[in-house]
């Protein structure tokens, strides 16, 4: 006797399952949350099969939205589909495309007078925190958030990021004598382990409050994210090596070298200088 196919579920019952079981691995939940919001309302009612190439270009056609955010959401939603069918709850993998194309990255990074003026524009001492951490480490956002006093050693001025999500290991990154300051000043007013902390309690999202201080520093285009990018900049444009610059990333050499190489002093010097005549 055939074995039934697996029953056919809506995409709305398939995301609530997709989150529960990725929220164990994702740095933070609330990304696939927003990821899927719209695609909720708009197709949240489908079944998966429904999901056509016709059916997502008729959807980002209709969203209204930059192409980034669109493939955003469709990503998400395909990946969802793909893990219900990965997991036995659907009969079929996903079978639509992308209908918009990824767009051209954006090479946005601070100035040090921008970095100065964003700082002196944070209302509060835990996104001034925040934001001096991250220009002077270069951490993630995630790694910030939830970094805790055991893991920062004052006496010998170093911060262990300590593990990563999945098994990535995080940087071990010194404290230069910009952020040693501040973190003197909030270990002594700390009421919780955590450095980032608001009334007690770990801040577990700052993109609300940081783009509030993007808006008062008068600045554009600016997200966390673009902190650790500028931090990786400045350190490339200062001439410092790529193996290092990769160390306190906690990203390969070659990765950091496709990224950065191009503001540093010496990018191609060597290779032009046979080009005289």
């Amino acid at each position: 006797m055939k074995p039934a196919a697996p029953r056919q579920l809506t995409l709305n019952t398939i995301f609530d399952r997709y989150i529960e079981l990725r929220e164990t691995k994702v740095r933070h939940a609330d990304g696939l949350r927003w990821a899927l919001a719209v695609p909720r309302t708009e197709l949240g009612n489908l079944h998966p099969d429904h999901m056509s190439n016709r059916m997502a270009e008729e959807y980002a056609k209709n969203r209204g939205a930059a192409d980034g955010t669109i493939l955003k959401e469709l990503r998400t939603v395909r990946a969802a589909i793909n893990l219900a069918y990965k997991e036995g709850w659907i009969a079929n993998p996903s079978r639509f495309s992308m209908p918009v194309s990824d767009p051209p990255p954006r090479d946005r990074w601070l100035t040090r007078e921008e970095a100065r003026a964003l700082l002196d524009s944070a209302d509060t001492p835990h996104i001034y925190l925040f934001i001096v951490l991250a220009l002077t480490t270069a951490a993630r956002s995630g790694a910030i958030l939830e970094l805790k006093w055991s893991q920062v050693d004052l006496k010998n001025k170093r911060i262990d990021y300590g593990q990563g999500h999945g098994n990535k290991r995080r940087s071990v990154v010194p404290i230069n004598q910009m952020a040693l300051g501040p973190l003197l000043r909030a270990e002594e007013a700390a009421t919780s382990e955590y450095v980032i902390e608001w009334a007690g309690k770990p801040v577990k999202a700052i993109k609300t409050a940081f783009n509030k201080t993007v808006e008062r520093a008068k600045l554009k285009d600016v997200s966390p994210h673009i902190l650790r990018h500028t931090a990786a900049t400045w350190m490339a444009i200062d001439g410092k090596p790529m193996r290092e610059i990769a160390k306190v990333l906690g990203d390969s050499e070659d990765t950091v070298e496709r990224h950065y190489a191009k503001y540093h002093p010496d990018y191609l010097k060597y290779a032009v200088s046979a080009l005289s005549f």
